[in-house]
């Protein structure tokens, strides 16, 4: 069997790149769902948009790249190719370890990989061969030490407040949306950080997170009438329209004399880009929160490096073993 993987991700396209893809994700799906001789399989996620493919031979997989160039060029433009058995084998290991994430050595991305293939219903052959890349994956980080990094996007998220001066008083925080970000904020929150999590129909859940760290659980309209006093706003959630506009904005948030920080971290992407625009908005999205990733990433530097000399230790043993010594150069 013959795999290869094309993708984009926040190094090689900006987020208005992804979101235009993410949107269109049901035409990418339809596209490669009509193809009978490829096994694929589809992989989003806030960071990346992933296509893998499987087929009995490489002639048949060049051929439908080519089709697919044709009608999504931007997907070329933008992305990358891991076009041998050995670069896909790389790239999967590299990912499920964390390396390929914005934060470092991550565990998150481990679990979203585990999630999506017990939801997705991969075909026989990607499923075995991801399989065996996040079980190997697993033995590295647990090898290379990577398993003690606790950092993930809330932690990112409150470092970048402290940053920004905004970290030694006490804060006031709404969290749109309910899913893994929201569980991490209030999993995560420093004292100094007052939540509450706006919902309109997992209103559940924004309760039992709501009861974990003493915060409030706000309807939409609730939501907007304290807009004015919060000092920032996180939007995590998973709808693909637009929920916080310029006219959701009331006039005592341009009157006072601290900025509002508001962090657009859901995917699609749920804030309207002309919040920017607006006198003391401050509008971030996960690419802008990329010097905060810096400053926690070297910390973990040897383990990285570790994990990275594992990873290229099992590329060399799967080249050995398959009797391709020579397609092991290049990434």
């Amino acid at each position: 069997m013959n795999f290869c993987l094309i993708g984009l991700d926040y190094k090689s396209a900006p987020a208005q790149v992804r979101q235009k893809m993410y949107l269109g994700r049901r035409q990418v799906d339809s596209f490669w769902k009509g193809i009978a001789e490829l096994d694929t399989a589809i992989l989003v996620t806030c960071n990346r948009f992933d296509i893998s493919l499987a087929g009995r031979t490489k002639k048949e997989i060049i051929f439908n790249l080519v089709r697919f160039r044709e009608k999504f060029p931007e997907f070329f433009e933008y992305g990358y190719i891991r076009d041998t058995e050995l670069k896909f084998l790389r790239y999967g290991l590299r990912l499920a370890c964390g390396i390929e994430s914005q934060l470092k050595g991550e565990y998150q991305i481990l679990e979203q990989l585990r999630a999506w293939l017990s939801q997705d219903r991969l075909p026989r052959d990607l499923f075995e061969f991801w399989s065996w890349i996040i079980d190997l994956a697993a033995e590295i980080r647990l090898k290379s030490g990577l398993n003690s990094n606790e950092s993930n996007i809330a932690a990112l998220l409150f470092q970048d407040l402290k940053d920004l001066g905004a970290g030694g008083e006490k804060l006031e925080l709404a969290v749109v949306g309910t899913g893994k970000l929201a569980e991490l904020l209030a999993e995560f929150k420093p004292d100094n950080m007052q939540l509450s999590f706006v919902a309109h129909k997992n209103r559940l859940k924004a309760q039992t997170l709501a009861s974990r760290v003493s915060g409030q659980v706000l309807s939409f309209n609730q939501f907007r009438q304290v807009i004015f006093r919060l000092d920032a706003i996180v939007s995590a959630a998973r709808s693909p329209h637009i929920i916080l506009k310029p006219a959701d904005i009331p006039d005592a948030v341009l009157q006072r004399d601290k900025p509002l920080y508001v962090y657009d971290l859901g995917f699609p992407m749920n804030v309207a880009g002309e919040l920017s625009k607006i006198k003391n908005i401050v509008l971030k999205n996960l690419d802008d929160l990329a010097q905060a990733a810096k400053n926690i990433n070297r910390y973990f530097q040897g383990n990285l490096n570790l994990a990275e000399y594992l990873i290229e230790e099992a590329i060399i043993s799967r080249s050995y073993s398959s009797g391709r010594c020579a397609t092991v150069q290049g990434k």
